[in-house]
């Protein structure tokens, strides 16, 4: 009833939203430093649309050409839901301000493949529900272990300052995504919707839900997420200010995986009819619960002169600002939690040693009483930074930014003295520095390093940096860059200590060093994307067999390689992506050598307004010690008894796109009804959902 209630106070407030008054849009800034902390995507993208805005980009972005160039050349497709919307999309940067151009998700291709977790990278394992934790097992699409360690798990779900996608339209805007599979028993459904809207042509303010609830397939296995986030900027000549402040909360049954794979591999061993809920499990009555509060507030200054314009009449009048340096300042409070508890207290006897039920799983118990572990942690993060603009002048060549952030961290523990809690507070500060160039046609660099002078991430250390050069063939863009990154990684306070029923540890880890170079050719008139890299990891934090933490001292090497290739023939279209991986120590960071994605599928306009796209797709890779999920940790952990893998996760999907609506439908896992013996696990005893029907529809409203 409260689900249903929901849902018809957003709908109706989507239909108010639809009866604002306009409002004018304005464009970014030329100050975009693209920098990622984590990530080597540092040149900035344009946005599909952008360039048939009304007003012209060229005095705002000297390389507007350039960049479309970039971005139809990648494949991306001019959505004409995002060309109604005459808006502009950016995230932005939390030490400096600066906004990174980004696409919104209005994406209609392939649209039924963001609604699973396999489609989060070309190879994923996950424990089959919509929600839970997952692991991406392309080496390359991992990020950093971040400080409060139980969200690494969680990552693709999680709504981080420096993902958000802020917003500027000229009309209100409204967008409700639906996703729905099962019967009352097992259902799946996903609710993600965003209402915004300018006021006047400065201010910008909107509210996003993302809730998801599932029952899931198997027993106990139940996800439930409720992500709040009100967010809102303003924009003028002078002056910019972010805001940002979301609500999460994730909780996820834990039934530890199921106790023997027989039942999905060969049923009919089983000799009677049972459905996916009667496979037994580990353990029930037993959940993670993590809990992400944020807020965020940033500002801007920018020093800078009024241009003066020549009229017909040789007088001078006040043209369009120019920027020259800015000044900024950003705050960020995070409020997080996490709580590991189970209520399967029941007593059983393990060679005669009577324990409650969940304990016959674990080597150690080293509390009594029923599993309740908690850890919280806050963070306070202030950082100010100061740049030049690149291209204020022509012989402004690059952009230059400095910033300085002080972290104030609190941590909250179990006390493995006493019965009660401990805390722990730490400081750290950073300061560092970004060179770029993202004008021109020939060469494009971008520069960031960083470096911890005082606190615990004293002799932290990052410089990443990537360079792209193109040229033309046959009126074709074609790009070829390099990236490398050199990183000195200090452990975190819960890597080198905690304490929890069954797990304890306090130790003194050493910095992790890692040292990579990388390369990727885009060939656009044969839709080719070739990129390699390779990668040294010194002193990598893992945990063993044993599920504990390790740290391994030697060197260890991984070699990347991918290709993506997609071929149209008329109506007639097969993508591809491959990727290779070799680890020279596969204990350490075991790796599958080869993952594939393929979707084969037809794709055409059947009316002007109604586009079409039937097909098949595959997530594949050879078999491979993959992961374990250890939950009373919330990690994956290196296993040795179970290799997962050579069985295909497809689909079988028939897209459209009907003006401002989206809408698919789906049979999922559809090689199980086909390939014998079914081995459709993503983890170990963690099988995916079983072959079901799925579908999806997503409505955008401009007005």
């Amino acid at each position: 009833m409260k689900e249903k209630l929901f849902i018809s106070l957003l709908i109706c407030s989507v239909y108010v939203a639809s009866t604002w008054s306009q409002a004018r849009i304005i464009m970014p800034d030329s100050s975009q430093i693209t920098t990622s902390r984590d990530s080597l995507d540092l040149l900035p993208r344009q946005i599909p649309g952008e360039h048939d805005h009304e007003h012209s980009l060229d005095s705002v972005e000297g390389h507007t050409s350039h960049l479309n160039h970039l971005i139809h050349d990648h494949g991306a497709e001019a959505d004409s839901l995002q060309q109604l919307a005459r808006m502009f999309h950016w995230k932005i940067n939390p030490r400096t301000g600066d906004r990174i151009p980004t696409e919104s998700d209005t994406v209609v291709h392939n649209f039924q493949h963001s609604t699973l977790a396999d489609g989060l990278s070309v190879a994923t394992g996950h424990l089959g529900s919509i929600g839970s934790p997952v692991i991406s097992k392309v080496f390359w699409d991992r990020d950093e272990t971040e400080a409060f360690i139980f969200n690494n798990a969680y990552h693709p779900y999680l709504n981080k300052p420096e993902e958000m996608l802020f917003v500027n339209t000229r009309v209100p805007y409204s967008r409700i995504n639906y996703y729905r599979s099962g019967n009352n028993q097992n259902r799946e459904d996903r609710l993600d919707a965003r209402l915004t809207s300018n006021f006047g042509k400065s201010l910008n303010v909107g509210f996003d839900v993302d809730l998801i609830n599932s029952r899931g397939y198997y027993n106990s296995q139940s996800t439930r997420h409720n992500n709040f986030s009100l967010f809102g900027n303003y924009l003028s000549d002078r002056l910019e200010a972010h805001a940002y402040m979301n609500i999460g909360k994730i909780s996820n049954f834990e039934n530890g995986g199921i106790t023997d794979e027989v039942f999905i591999t060969d049923p009919d061993a089983v000799q009677q009819q049972f459905r996916p809920r009667d496979i037994p499990v580990k353990f029930t009555n037993t959940w993670n619960t993590v809990g992400n509060n944020r807020f965020f507030l940033s500002g801007r200054y920018n020093l800078g002169y009024q241009e003066t314009v020549k009229t017909d009449t040789l007088e001078q009048v006040s043209g369009e600002f120019v920027p020259v340096a800015s000044l900024s300042f950003s705050s960020a409070y995070t409020q997080q939690y996490r709580r590991f508890l189970s209520h399967d207290t029941a007593f059983v006897e393990v060679d005669g040693v009577p324990m409650q039920r969940i304990d016959q799983f674990y080597n150690n118990s080293y509390y009594s009483g029923a599993v309740d572990d908690s850890v919280h942690y806050s963070s306070f993060k202030n950082s100010v930074a100061l740049s030049m603009r690149e291209g204020f002048k022509d012989w402004v060549k690059f952009g230059l930014t400095a910033f300085l952030e002080y972290d104030l961290r609190n941590y909250s523990t179990r006390d493995s003295v006493s019965s009660g809690y401990a805390g722990h507070r730490e400081s750290a500060v950073t300061i560092g520095g970004i060179l770029n160039k993202q004008q021109g046609d020939n060469l494009l660099f971008n520069i960031h390093a960083n470096m911890g002078v005082l606190g615990v991430n004293l002799g932290e250390f990052r410089a990443m940096g990537e360079v792209e050069t193109g040229f033309d063939i046959a009126g074709r863009r074609t790009t070829l860059s390099a990236e490398a990154y050199i990183k000195n990684l200090r452990p975190k306070y819960l890597q080198e200590n905690y304490f929890s029923k069954y797990f304890k540890w306090n130790r003194e880890l050493g910095d992790t060093r890692r040292v990579y170079a990388g390369g990727k050719l885009h060939i656009p008139f044969t839709n080719t994307t070739m990129s390699a890299g390779v990668e040294n990891i010194q002193n990598h934090i893992y945990y063993n067999s044993e599920k504990l933490l390790e740290q391994e001292s030697d060197n260890v090497q991984v070699l990347t390689a991918r290709v993506d290739q997609n071929i149209k023939l008329g109506v007639f279209n097969w993508d591809n992506q491959v990727v290779y991986q070799a680890s020279s120590n596969q204990e350490v960071i075991p790796l599958p050598t080869l993952s594939v994605y393929s979707n084969m599928y037809l794709k055409a306009e059947i009316v002007d307004v109604l586009t079409m796209q039937v097909g098949v797709d595959a997530h594949w890779h050879t078999k491979y010690l993959a992961p374990g999920y250890e939950p009373a940790l919330l990690q994956f952990y290196n296993q040795d008894e179970k290799e997962i893998g050579n069985y295909p996760i497809s689909t079988i999907y028939a897209n459209f796109h009907l003006q401002q609506t989206r809408f698919f439908v789906m049979f999922y896992n559809a090689a199980s009804q086909v390939i014998k013996p079914t081995e459709y696990f993503s983890l170990p005893g963690y099988p995916v959902n079983p072959f079901i029907f799925k579908m999806g529809v997503s409505v955008n409203l401009h007005n």
